[in-house]
């Protein structure tokens, strides 16, 4: 699917007149250039993946005409948006305007007071299709169509929408498609769809007007819904479909037969929060080792994006060997050290990336950056646990599975441990940047810009996520009925080869 980035500076004048009429903060041109001079700064000094993708000419003609189109004042979203098209031409999944970061005041202002009543997701062939409706127009139903949103076609919303959707890589549409999609799991932060939607398309009614489908219909229906608040979307969705899935509460252990087990892991990220994901690995893994009948366990990370290495210790019980990566990661910087005028606007958890790094450690490669010696030599970095699963073992992947969730579907990857069924992943087989990462704050926007430090380095590798070894993409049709195609798929594959093997 082709970006308009025509169409996108049509919606950006757009923004900027309607904007002019609100309340909302005005930069001048000079409050906006030194924000864009600083950022630039922090990309060309810190960020490793800065020529991954585009040349250093590219990298400054962007810039350059950006520069351009703030030489006059401009409502302060028109530059959030700006700034978001620019962090998405780094190709780069872990660079972006991250709004949780944001002081509560600049929230205030760019996050939206009243947003769409409804959850829906992309489909494969780039449809909008609903999948919970939280509106009170109950004719509407899961497995309907969104043809279009305020007369504005859901083909011209998804395209725009890709240019300020965060991926790895150049061939990314599936990951850059599902940062569009809104669903449950993530209703406890804004979407992309809610903070970008009203940016594009300004309104200044408290409703939507939605064209939809039924499946298989031909004709469309013509509805008009009342917007609901944040707060009011989990409510209603808790009042009918229960408590939202999120956290720990998004992993899952059952058996499904006899001869099936499945879990299911929906993150990997629990900052400041007191779940031990290793002791529950361990407790399931523990429960599974007594149950001698099941032969097959299916584990399902679809919709993890990521979080902690928790992915590898799951790893460790189903594995019987020692594991190493035929490729390792190649840690690299941009930097030693940091330029002073840069640190006033960094923060991060963890103050020691902010300290100079010993140049003993470190050799200037092939690529330009500073890479940590001897950190592509291979290593055994999963080790079996003693009352692992032996048997046969389906990995359940989609598009949105990147940082952490992408490298647990690569070392399964890697090391063969069964098959892979679902979706491409998101990441990139040439590595992603992340690690440790620094929160750029701009001092005059207040805009803060996710900047990861640690560039994996993989050379001659694709540049593309997982591919599974079955693809099997949900429909319209599935979403309606409420049929999981991929998760049966995977029962039927089960089917087959016990069938095949009794006879």
């Amino acid at each position: 699917m082709k970006k308009p980035f025509l169409i996108a500076l049509i919606f950006i004048t757009s923004v900027t007149k309607i904007f002019s009429q609100n309340t909302f903060k005005i930069l001048t041109p000079s409050e906006m250039q030194n924000d864009l001079a600083i950022l630039q700064s922090a990309w060309v000094n810190l960020h490793p993946g800065l020529y991954r993708y585009n040349t250093p000419n590219q990298i400054q003609e962007y810039f350059n005409a950006l520069k351009i189109k703030c030489s006059t004042s401009l409502d302060e979203r028109t530059f959030y948006l700006l700034l978001s098209q620019l962090a998405e031409k780094i190709k780069c999944g872990h660079t972006f305007l991250n709004p949780l970061n944001m002081d509560s005041t600049t929230q205030s202002r760019i996050l939206p007071k009243n947003i769409i009543p409804f959850f829906f997701e992309v489909v494969s062939n780039g449809k909008l299709i609903i999948t919970y409706n939280l509106s009170d127009n109950k004719s509407i139903k899961k497995g309907d169509e969104i043809v279009a949103i305020n007369g504005i076609s859901a083909k011209t919303i998804i395209d725009s929408l890709l240019t300020v959707s965060r991926s790895d890589g150049r061939n990314s549409i599936g990951k850059k498609l599902n940062n569009i999609n809104e669903t449950p799991d993530e209703a406890d932060a804004y979407s992309l769809f809610d903070i970008y939607f009203p940016f594009f398309f300004p309104s200044n009614t408290e409703t939507f007007k939605l064209t939809t489908k039924k499946l298989s219909s031909k004709s469309t229906n013509n509805n008009t819904v009342n917007s609901i608040s944040f707060d009011t979307r989990i409510s209603i969705f808790e009042k009918s479909f229960g408590k939202i899935p999120v956290a720990e509460k998004t992993w899952d252990y059952k058996i499904l037969n006899e001869q099936t087990a499945y879990m299911k892991f929906g993150t990997f990220a629990f900052w400041n929060s007191d779940f031990n994901a290793k002791k529950f690995v361990d407790s399931i893994f523990n429960d599974l080792s007594k149950r001698l009948s099941v032969k097959n366990l299916i584990i399902d990370i679809r919709n993890n994006e990521g979080g902690d290495n928790t992915g590898d210790y799951i790893l460790s019980y189903i594995t019987n060997k020692e594991l190493g990566c035929d490729d390792p990661d190649r840690v690299c910087y941009r930097f030693l050290e940091i330029p002073d005028s840069l640190l006033t606007h960094l923060s991060t958890w963890d103050n020691s990336f902010k300290k100079p790094k010993d140049p003993t450690k470190f050799t200037l490669n092939e690529i330009g950056l500073y890479e940590l010696k001897n950190s592509g030599q291979p290593s055994d970095y999963i080790n079996p646990k003693p009352n692992g699963f032996r048997g046969n073992v389906y990995l359940l992947s989609n598009a949105k599975n990147s940082s952490a969730g992408y490298e647990m579907a690569r070392n399964f990857r890697v090391a063969q441990l069964g098959k892979i069924v679902g979706e491409t992943t998101g990441g990139s087989q040439q590595g992603i940047n992340g690690g440790e990462f620094f929160f750029l704050t701009l001092p005059n926007s207040k805009f803060e810009i996710d900047l990861p430090l640690i560039y994996s380095y993989h050379a001659n590798k694709e540049d593309i996520g997982i591919k599974p070894d079955y693809e099997v993409n949900s429909s319209q049709r599935d979403i309606s009925n409420g049929k999981d195609t991929q998760l049966e798929f995977i029962l039927n594959l089960i089917n087959k080869k016990q069938n095949k093997g009794s006879r």
